[in-house]
């Protein structure tokens, strides 16, 4: 069985908790209207069918509505958008990578890339010998496109940023990506359930590139912050007290 197949086939597997439309709208917070519609528009798979009027609901839809919902209210992706990563995910032929890079092109607002890509020859000329000095491969990704459009950004507003800067910054960010990956692809919480489903992978992956570069801002500017206080004698000591001044 290859990855897809789960996803692909119908929803009712043997021994998984099933449920109908009214318990798969309580469980995942979506109303039953906006169920109903993503399952018309081609997001949602359709469930078993019980009777003409009744389809029985597996975790697998559950997954796939909090995908949805993220991708709306985190990512402001259309339906279009979400329809055809889910086209991705359905499709037993296609890798999750492909899935990923399209979430991550959601995540980011840049165009979708493709391994078999070539990558620009008008390139930022920093972007290569970053990718080799990491030991990462040079081949077209989402996140390469983002940061050549960013790197362009910053120098029409004349914010310098070197090759030992851009290392700089790239280094913990390896470490700290290999620990994400850990964690988008740890099991669920149910005791059956060996690995997440691509459903759930993509979420995190998306929910992950959302949150965490808001963090990553918010800290550096903790740092900041922090640092200037420092250097002009108004920290506080432990247990909140200002530290004595001078004369």
């Amino acid at each position: 069985m290859t990855r897809h197949e789960d996803s692909a086939r119908s929803s009712h597997y043997p021994g998984e908790d099933t449920m109908l439309l009214q318990e798969l709208s309580r469980t995942s917070g979506v109303s039953v209207a906006s169920i109903k519609y993503y399952r018309r528009e081609g997001l949602l798979p359709p469930g078993e069918r019980l009777t003409a009027t009744r389809f029985d609901y597996g975790p697998r839809h559950r997954d796939r509505l909090d995908l949805i919902q993220v991708l709306r209210e985190a990512a402001g992706s259309s339906i279009a958008e979400i329809r055809a990563l889910c086209a991705v995910l359905d499709d037993p032929d296609r890798p999750i990578i492909a899935a990923l890079e399209i979430a991550q092109a959601l995540a980011l607002r840049v165009p979708a890339q493709s391994l078999r890509d070539e990558v620009p020859q008008d390139e930022d000329p920093r972007i290569a010998p970053l990718l080799a000095e990491l030991g990462w491969p040079d081949v077209p990704t989402v996140p390469r496109t983002a940061l050549d459009a960013l790197l362009r950004e910053m120098r029409s507003m004349e914010i310098p940023v070197s090759p030992e800067s851009l290392l700089r910054y790239a280094r913990p960010m390896a470490r700290i990506a290999a620990e994400d990956l850990e964690d988008i692809r740890r099991p669920g919480g149910a005791p059956q359930e060996e690995a997440p489903s691509p459903d759930v992978i993509v979420m995190r992956a998306v929910v992950g590139s959302l949150a965490f570069a808001r963090l990553l801002v918010v800290l550096r500017a903790l740092g900041h912050a922090s640092l200037t206080l420092s250097d002009a004698g108004l920290s506080r000591t432990h247990d909140g007290s200002a530290p004595p001044r001078d004369g």
